[in-house]
């Protein structure tokens, strides 16, 4: 293993660092996740506290629960019996922040999933480029052995990053999905309620 890593030149490094990140992020948002979907049933109970006038104990509720949409019930809850366009308002802002809180890390993973092909191409055509200098080097007695292997070599810097890319794009679709899974039921339960505190 480490002779491929290092047949595959010094653009090997930052592949590697780019694929221990989507590890590490991929890690530290599937735990933020899996926090976040603890209490899944909180938000339909606090709905029914709320549609029964039962605003005090929603709120405890809504503020003991995880999860972002629970924050956001509880944001609407702390401003009920107030005009429908403010409670929207507050609930559009709690929503906005928990998104944006959910979103942490991803655009990175995103990043890694889109230059991690193109450090390895980089890499490839620096070899090739190695390759052809040392076979001109040679003086016209050209070895088809010696070049073979430089290209290669060359070659395994591509599909390091090819093998970087892929996993991460599934990671970053996969956690996108749950985000915008979130974002549904915040979107969904904030306009429910805002039906029920609002004047």
């Amino acid at each position: 293993m480490w002779y491929f890593f290092d047949a595959g030149g010094p653009l090997m490094y930052p592949l590697l660092v780019c694929s221990l990140l989507t590890v590490a992020y991929a890690i530290e948002r599937s735990f933020h996740f899996f926090r976040a979907g603890r209490s899944a049933d909180a938000p339909h109970v606090i709905h029914d506290l709320i549609e029964r006038n039962q605003f005090d104990k929603a709120l405890r509720l809504a503020e003991i629960s995880p999860g972002p949409v629970s924050a956001v019930l509880a944001e609407g809850l702390r401003h009920a019996g107030e005009k429908k366009e403010f409670i929207e308002e507050e609930i559009a802002l709690a929503g906005a922040a928990e998104i944006k809180r959910l979103n942490k890390h991803l655009h990175l993973i995103e990043l890694i999933s889109r230059i991690a092909p193109l450090m390895g191409l980089l890499g490839t055509v620096l070899g090739m480029v190695n390759a052809f200098q040392q076979v001109a080097q040679t003086n016209g007695s050209v070895d088809p052995s010696m070049l073979a292997e430089g290209i290669w070599e060359a070659l395994i810097t591509t599909a390091a990053g090819l093998g970087v890319a892929i996993p991460s794009m599934i990671v970053h679709h996969l956690l996108e999905e749950k985000v915008q899974s979130f974002a549904f039921l915040m979107k969904y339960y904030g306009s429910e309620t805002v039906k029920h505190l609002g004047k």
